[in-house]
């Protein structure tokens, strides 16, 4: 994504590639503009042409596809099943609920193959609740989920029955119950967070466990878990706090050898809290092979800044973990119809996706229209807004963009290089159908003529101010 300077994109320009030829080759647009009708609009095909003798103008962008450059394998997008979300959901007419699910996960949908679910409460639920409230219940014997069965539960079967994609839907915990922490309450921390004894320890990693297999008996297998969610925050709602080594030495010595034994399939992700503090984690995690055995991936968010370097130097300094963006939204509240919102999601999806995130998965799927229920006033946007009182959907600018990415950017695609000039943002994957599959982003007030290139043949499009245009065509066979 980064831009190169046009003499070096000349260079690039005049390689010779040894590829079949694209003239003529079909592509197919779709874009989302602000100052248009264009809401993950198809527009007119238009098809590649010899390159011939083309001048360059620094007023335009330029990007070059290297389709045969392969990176990150991509697992998927979507977003997060909170209460919030559920409760929201059970408010709604079927017919209002069968649109939620089609917006998702429908044929004409987002394409979403990714999920989350809060352990126990989180901000966004009605209350703090948790599913062993009995103080030294060390063997779990009162372990029961059944808070989880009056919303949660029915909204994720609705996403599974619904979704054309097999989702991958990982757990995270807030808090453990009150009993286990030092701060003897869900809603805060102390520091550390757990009660300092084995016992404690152990009955957490059980708990843990056990949430993983009550869910898969009510149809619902969990492909991953987070170890804490924000595990550094101090937050007037619920949480626990772990420093790296507090991480660590619980995954390694607790977490990790009970859930090989439980779970041996499930995907263990440290850290899930901001980017800048990425870097210091994975060396503390992973320099430790005991603790990194059990561990499949680090989870982060986007609060802290887009800070793309950190996710990049997180990759290169352990390649073999993968790294996915687990939890966005904009906050204070809903802003309805801001387009800055959608902006904002499309830049650090492009980002993080060219720093090898192999996805990205938004926080709550549905909200009502101030951005609740949230049991502590912590109100924040989500893609689709709920009219509980009218009975209708609406979706913001969010949506939009998460849509030109995830729609096409399919599950099994695997990221290709870019390089080019020009102030647009910019990614581009190869499907598993062997289309590529090249986004391209403009921020800016004016609209951008962009060439494309790829082997001996280009495309020209102006992308419209504040547009986001996904771009869909075969990729060429070698020669």
């Amino acid at each position: 994504m980064l831009p190169l300077p046009l003499v070096l994109l000349l260079g690039v320009f005049s390689l010779q590639v040894s590829t079949l030829p694209l003239q003529d080759t079909r592509v197919v647009v779709f874009q989302s503009a602000r100052d248009t009708g264009d809401r993950l609009t198809r527009k007119p095909d238009i098809h590649f042409s010899d390159i011939g003798h083309h001048s360059m103008s620094k007023d335009e962008a330029y990007i070059k596809v290297d389709a045969q450059t392969k990176h990150q394998k991509i697992i998927g997008f979507g977003g997060a099943f909170t209460e919030a979300a559920a409760y929201i959901y059970s408010l709604l007419h079927p017919e209002q609920q069968k649109k939620v699910m089609d917006l998702y996960f429908g044929p004409d949908g987002l394409n979403y193959a990714m999920g989350r679910v809060h352990i126990g409460s989180c901000d966004f639920s009605l209350q703090s609740y948790n599913f062993d409230n009995v103080s030294g219940d060390f063997d779990l014997k009162n372990f029961d989920i059944s808070h989880d069965r009056k919303w949660l539960l029915p909204f994720i079967k609705d996403a599974l029955q619904t979704s054309k994609n097999p989702l991958k839907i990982y757990g995270t915990p807030w808090s453990p119950p009150d009993w286990m922490k030092g701060n003897g309450k869900m809603i805060g921390t102390s520091i550390p967070g757990l009660k300092q004894a084995p016992e404690y320890f152990k009955s957490w990693a059980n708990y843990l466990s056990r949430f993983v297999t009550a869910y898969q008996e009510e149809g619902i297998p969990l492909w991953g878990l987070t170890v804490q969610n924000e595990a550094e925050a101090i937050v007037p709602w619920e949480s626990c706090y772990f420093s790296p080594e507090d991480e660590r030495d619980f995954v390694k010595n607790y977490l990790g050898p009970i859930m090989s034994s439980t779970h041996p399939d499930l995907n263990i992700m440290i850290y899930d809290h901001n980017k800048d503090h990425l870097v210091k984690w994975v060396k503390t995690v992973f320099s430790d092979p005991e603790a990194a055995q059990y561990i499949k991936g680090t989870a982060f968010h986007w609060y802290s800044g887009p800070q793309f370097e950190n996710v990049l130097e997180a990759h290169e300094l352990f390649p073999d973990k993968f790294l996915l963006a687990t939890e966005a939204c904009n906050c204070p509240g809903v802003n309805l119809d801001d387009w800055s919102r959608g902006e904002s999601y499309g830049y650090d999806i492009i980002g993080d996706l060219n720093a090898f995130s192999v996805g990205w998965v938004d926080w709550n799927l549905l909200l009502d229209m101030r951005g609740g229920p949230n049991h502590l006033n912590n109100f924040c946007d989500a893609c689709l807004l709920g009219d509980t009182q009218n009975q209708t959907i609406h979706i913001q600018p969010t949506y939009y963009y998460m849509g030109q990415i995830s729609k096409f950017i399919t599950p099994g695609s695997e990221r290709i290089n870019l390089v080019g000039t020009g102030d647009v943002s910019y990614v581009a994957a190869l499907t598993p159908t062997n289309e590529i599959a090249l986004v391209i982003m403009n921020q800016q007030n004016k609209s951008v003529p962009v060439t494309i290139l790829d082997g001996d043949s280009a495309i020209k499009y102006t992308v419209p101010a504040h547009g986001i245009t996904t771009f869909l065509y075969p990729a060429r066979n070698s020669t």
